[in-house]
Parts: structure tokens; sequence; C-alpha cells
């Protein structure tokens, strides 16, 4: 397969180097679908560089079979030129996120009949075995009896992968662990979205005391475990790493704990909403709930926070 690449220039030269010993070829690097970030300055490429109608027209004509797309899953940039390149029927469009190299197997294919959804998440549970106070779930406010029911979850699952191409999806709580039935919800993930990089997140608290079937199934479903560096967390840390390490399941964590929470939210209208947007850290972060998808969690969750504290006619 013959394509073009564009993106971010530090990840289009590690794409490059990944697939020299592969079957898909780069021919071209589309000099005006260059990412806007830091690293452009000493880009260079032994691929010739071609603006993006030179390359439609090859695309057209069968000298290319398509383009790889080399940025983070959540920049703007994917957000910018994707839509251009589904309204020019472009036929093979490939996601790379290079940031660790062997992401480049599998690659990730879009389907041009689908919409894209960069990044996704939901609680399968709202409950947690914390209380912290900046959660921006409001999990302290919720019973850990309230769950995402399973069939619910599969309904909503399936529907997705009918209607979309999910390149990240992340199962999260509350508590994930507090689950007995968590490999369930796991297999379901799984089945439905094959090619979607699937992550669970979790305080770790539970880890270590975690059923065996419930590990299997992290693993056999390709999950990889987010660690949340809370300061309960990291005094365990050594033995969650054991559990995990010795099961054969990938994890990401951070290096020191977390020790305070962000003011996300606030009672009074002082704020400039462009400037708080343009500074969430929830920014992107997609949320599903109930057979709906919401920009972000606060949004499908704080009807809670209401309920709790009788605040009416919020926005």
């Amino acid at each position: 397969m013959k394509v073009a690449l564009c993106g971010y220039p530090p990840f289009i030269l590690r794409v490059q180097e990944g697939l020299k010993s592969g079957n898909i070829e780069p021919k071209f690097f589309i000099r005006d679908f260059i990412s806007a970030r830091r690293g452009n300055e000493n880009f260079t490429t032994n691929l010739p560089p071609i603006n993006f109608f030179d390359f439609w027209r090859l695309v057209d004509a069968g000298e290319l079979d398509g383009v790889i797309v080399a940025e983070n899953e959540q920049g703007i940039f994917l957000k910018q030129i994707l839509p251009l390149l589904k309204l020019y029927n472009i036929p093979k469009v490939i996601i790379v996120n290079p940031l660790n190299l062997n992401l480049f197997k599998p690659i990730f294919v879009l389907d041009a009949e689908k919409s894209f959804i960069p990044y996704l998440e939901t609680n399968l549970i709202d409950g947690c075995n914390l209380n912290c106070k900046g959660c921006t779930h409001f999990a302290a406010l919720f019973g850990k009896d309230e769950i995402y029911p399973l069939e619910t979850f599969r309904r909503d699952v399936r529907r997705l992968s009918q209607l979309a191409d999910v390149y990240r999806f992340r199962l999260l709580g509350g508590e994930p662990f507090l689950l007995k039935n968590l490999d369930e919800y796991l297999k379901i993930a799984r089945t439905y979205l094959p090619k979607t990089g699937l992550r669970l997140v979790t305080n770790g608290l539970l880890i270590p005391s975690v059923s065996q079937k419930i590990l299997d199934a992290i693993r056999e479903n390709n999950f990889v475990v987010d660690v949340s560096a809370y300061q309960p967390t990291m005094k365990i840390f050594d033995k969650i790493k054991e559990v995990l390490t010795s099961n054969g399941i990938r994890f990401i964590s951070y290096n020191s704990a977390i020790e305070k929470f962000t003011v996300f939210l606030s009672s009074h209208s002082g704020n400039n909403p462009l400037k708080s947007r343009s500074i969430c850290f929830d920014d992107g972060c997609r949320f599903l709930r109930d057979g709906k998808i919401y920009k972000c969690p606060i949004d499908s969750l704080k009807y809670r926070l209401a309920e709790k504290f009788g605040v009416k006619n919020y926005p």
C-alpha cells in the first residue's frame, strides 16, 4: 500500500522509521497538513512534499492508496483534517499515534462509512472506594451499587460500533474493580470494538485482591490499565505493579502522587467561558451514558450534584 504522510513532524519521522519493514510504503508528505505544534522547526524527511490537491489527484488516479495521519488522537489537528479527508472520499485513512512504537501494530484504518471518535470514556460504576472532594465524576455522591447495567452497556457499545470508529475508549468510574463481573464488561467492549485502544482506569487499591478471572480478562482482551497516582495508591504501588506484571498486563502510571485537585466548577458567573474551555483538562473527554454521547462527563453526571445540594437552573 502506497501512502502519503501528514501530522506532527516528529511523529511523521517515527512513522517513516517504523514502517521500513512493513508492506506500507510512504511516498510523500502533505506539506499543508502539518500539525501546528512545536517541532516543525527542524523537520527534515527524504519524502517529497506535495500539497493536498496533488495528493487527492494521485489518489484519484490510483497512484496512492491513502494517507497516514501521525498525531495525538485528541489533538485539534485531527478534528480539522478528518472531515476534509472524508469530503474528498480518501479511501484509506490511517491514524497512528507513535508515542509508543508498539502502537504501529495494529494500525487504525478508518471506515469511510462511519464517524470517527478520537476519544471516548464511560463510567462502568459511579460509586468509588475513595472519597475525593475534587472528583470530576462526583463519585463521592454516588453509591457503590449505581452501575452501568451490563445489558445496557452491551446495547450501547454494539450500537456505537455500528455508527463510529472509536480510536481510544476508557472504562472508568468510580472504581471499576468494585464490579465482581468486570470481566464481562471487558469482553463486551473488545468484542464490538476489536481495533480500538481499550483502557481501564483505576485507583489501583483493589488490584492486589482482585480475582484471577478479571486479571485474565484484562490481559486476554488487550486492555491497558491506567493507574491513577493517588497518595493511598502510591503507598502500595509495588504490590500493584507486581500483580499486573506477573499477569502480563500492560499498565501506565505516574511517578509522583497526586497531591491536590483543580477546582473545575464555581457557583458564580465571573469566569470567562472561552478561557475556561481553553484550559480545561476535560476538553475532548466525550462521555458515553445510557445511549447518548456527552461532550463532557460533568454534563452527564452533574444532575447528582444538583440533587444533593438543591442547585437549580444550572447551565
